[in-house]
């Protein structure tokens, strides 16, 4: 049996239809019918428009409450264009807390949508609960859903399509601090870099000294050996 919760507190849509009306006793012109029948057509229509109206509000107050019971705060359900934005405060930091808002999102919106939500995709954006700060989102098209409805998409292809829309807007404030980290390695490089140098400067500077010491031994010897044959 596939992974599904039905929703059973939204009926169907209920058109109201109009009887067409019965001929009196001296019968009716051709041209009155036709009258009565495009003035019942263009009612039942309204009746319909409306009544598909009313019932994806109730499906959107359905999401919200449903969510809500999950223990989302502050949830809000805006039309967009063709589709809903949907905002809620973070559920935790966590990598684990996104798989699981992902999931839950997805399942409420697959159940809209089999019970004949209007809308092309809905986009879900958390928000920090302290500053309001939008933290991520990620989108599911409403296409995908019908494709799992069909059986044509399995479920956990469903999440990672869904997960492959994840957005956060942390990751460029992540970025730059790696950065700064990398900064302060390549200047501990150059000190240690510095202090190879100055230690390599020295121990040359060390070994001159030693040569002109040796140098200068030998020829002053001579010279003394010079000296003291002359004297003789």
């Amino acid at each position: 049996m596939r992974r599904r919760m039905f929703l059973t507190a939204v009926g169907g849509v209920i058109v109201a239809g109009c009887a067409g009306s019965g001929s009196d006793a001296g019968g009716t012109e051709e041209e009155a019918d036709t009258d009565e029948g495009t003035t019942e057509s263009d009612e039942d229509g309204e009746l319909e428009e409306r009544s598909a109206d009313e019932r994806d509000d109730e499906l959107v107050d359905w999401l919200v409450s449903e969510l809500e019971d999950a223990g989302f705060d502050r949830v809000a359900v805006d039309r967009n264009d063709d589709g809903l934005e949907l905002g809620y405060d973070a559920t935790g930091a966590g990598e684990d807390d996104v798989a699981a808002e992902i999931e839950l999102i997805a399942d409420r919106y697959t159940t809209v949508v089999e019970d004949g939500l209007s809308a092309a995709w809905l986009e879900a954006i958390a928000y920090h609960p302290d500053d309001g700060e939008a933290l991520d989102s990620f989108t599911i098209e409403t296409e995908w859903v019908e494709a799992y409805l069909e059986e044509s998409l399995e479920w956990r292809e469903l999440l990672v399509r869904i997960g492959e829309t994840f957005v956060s807007n942390q990751a460029d404030d992540e970025g730059q601090g790696d950065d700064s980290t990398e900064g302060d390695g390549d200047e501990e490089d150059g000190d240690d870099e510095d202090g190879d140098n100055g230690d390599e400067q020295q121990e040359a500077g060390d070994d001159e000294g030693e040569q002109q010491g040796d140098d200068d031994g030998p020829d002053e010897g001579e010279d003394r050996d010079s000296e003291d044959g002359t004297d003789d």
